[in-house]
């Protein structure tokens, strides 16, 4: 295979991030966990920016970088949170590649450094295809640790729920 060139790259009528349905997914996440998790209990964030500078900056002239995912769960009553990051996907993409970023050994103990929790706080939601095509599904319980990802398919609200309240209940008491 031949690699493009930026000529031919800038000529594609469709370019890397054109594609704008992931919102659709972040949504649906965020109206779910706001129906069903209790208000008084627990807090829903869009977009927070507690790990916006995670990564320190190593010279005077860097500047601190970091992760922003797309919503995260906290108990008003311990103020233990976790973070969750939504991916959905058609039958091709990469978008399941770059989930395993935030489930890597030294990202469980750089969050753990921060935040000195039990648990990994942070948590895949995984959509579309991602959900359901054995291209995808058949490698997650090989990479990715039980109880930090989840299947949501067909955007079913009653079976996010479930897994959300499992992981409130197991991790933020």
């Amino acid at each position: 295979m031949v690699p493009m060139d930026s000529e031919k790259l800038s000529a594609r009528t469709k370019q890397p991030g054109h594609d704008q349905t992931f919102a659709r997914a972040e949504q649906e996440f965020l109206a779910a966990a706001k129906t069903c998790l209790d208000p008084a209990r627990y807090k829903v964030v869009e977009k927070p920016q507690d790990l916006l500078k995670l990564f320190s900056a190593v010279l005077p002239s860097d500047r601190d970088l970091g992760v922003q995912p797309d919503a995260s769960i906290q108990s008003l009553e311990t103020g233990r949170r976790f973070f969750v990051e939504v991916k959905k996907q058609g039958p091709q993409g990469n978008a399941e590649e770059r989930a395993y970023k935030h489930h890597t050994v030294q990202f469980y103990e750089t969050l753990r450094q921060r935040f000195g929790y039990s648990y990994h706080p942070f948590v895949t939601v995984f959509c579309d295809s991602l959900s359901c095509h054995p291209r995808y599904t058949r490698k997650f319980s090989y990479l990715l640790e039980a109880n930090q990802y989840f299947l949501w398919q067909d955007y079913d609200r009653d079976l996010l729920c479930d897994f959300l309240h499992k992981r409130c209940q197991d991790w933020l008491g």
